[in-house]
């Protein structure tokens, strides 16, 4: 298999009707630099005394949007670039203060990078829809490629799926166990984790994941020299579209291989 293609395949997920319906509903964008002339005074104070490259407001979606609502506003970093990573800095923004001494903060210090494999190609711009960055939080351009590359042989194999869940004692594979042996009654936690992995690996098998796009990829608490991270995966399943992904963990040790260590399936 192709893993360059499947990665590229995974992170330039093609623009689908459930996406142009999204589109056209979605919120009015517009992004602005120091230098645009158009920029909001609160916008252009914002980027005089902060780092961001460039902030982009949305109103709200169409006619909907009362002319008294507030823009959401959100800051974002010039892009780089990491081998064949690309990937920006974003954050939200929120107004605080009346009159003259309104002005743009962050609303926390959480720092999304939104990152896509691209390959030899250039970085795409930000927020298209037919080549989407993939928000992450806390991971490396290279643990980024890593994983979708892992991900990728996952998703186009069902027998590599398995494979890589049952390698290590997932919450699954355990659950399976428990109940052929008749050993100590699993969890309905573990019931419920069993069945999506089963779901999961038949919607693998008929190939459709192969086209499911990463939505985001999160580190989370490990144990000592272990590294964890979710990855949110489209359900092409989901009714109606988009009303579910699959939330993948996969792990590995210091030097290790990544495994599956648990599977789930969330509202986004």
């Amino acid at each position: 298999m192709d893993i360059a293609a499947a990665i590229a395949a995974l992170s330039l997920a093609a623009e689908t009707p459930a996406a142009a319906t999204q589109a056209a509903s979605a919120a009015a964008c517009q992004t602005f630099t120091l230098s645009s002339p158009a920029a909001p005074e609160i916008v252009r104070w914002w980027l005089a005394h902060s780092r961001d490259d460039h902030v982009r407001v949305c109103s709200g979606p169409g006619a909907a949007a009362a002319a008294s609502a507030e823009p959401q506003y959100s800051g974002e970093s010039a892009i780089s670039r990491s081998g064949a990573v690309c990937s920006y800095a974003a954050h939200i923004l929120t107004p605080s203060g009346t009159g003259p001494s309104r002005r743009l903060q962050r609303y926390d210090r959480t720092e999304a990078l939104a990152m896509i494999a691209v390959g030899d190609a250039a970085c795409p711009p930000p927020h298209e829809l037919a080549r989407r960055y993939i928000p992450t939080y806390d991971l490396t351009p290279a643990t980024f490629e890593s994983l979708l590359g892992f991900w990728a042989a996952a998703a186009a194999s069902a027998d590599t799926f398995a494979h890589d869940l049952a390698c290590c004692g997932a919450g699954g594979a355990a659950a399976a166990g428990a109940a052929a042996t008749g050993a100590d009654a699993p969890s309905a936690g573990s019931l419920a984790a069993h069945a999506t992995a089963l779901r999961l690996r038949a919607t693998i098998a008929s190939g459709r994941m192969q086209a499911a796009a990463v939505t985001r990829v999160v580190r989370v608490a490990a144990h000592g020299l272990q590294r964890r991270y979710a990855l949110f995966i489209e359900d092409p399943d989901s009714r109606p579209p988009g009303a579910t992904v699959y939330v993948v963990y996969v792990s590995r040790w210091l030097r290790g291989s990544w495994h599956i260590s648990g599977i789930s399936d969330v509202a986004p």
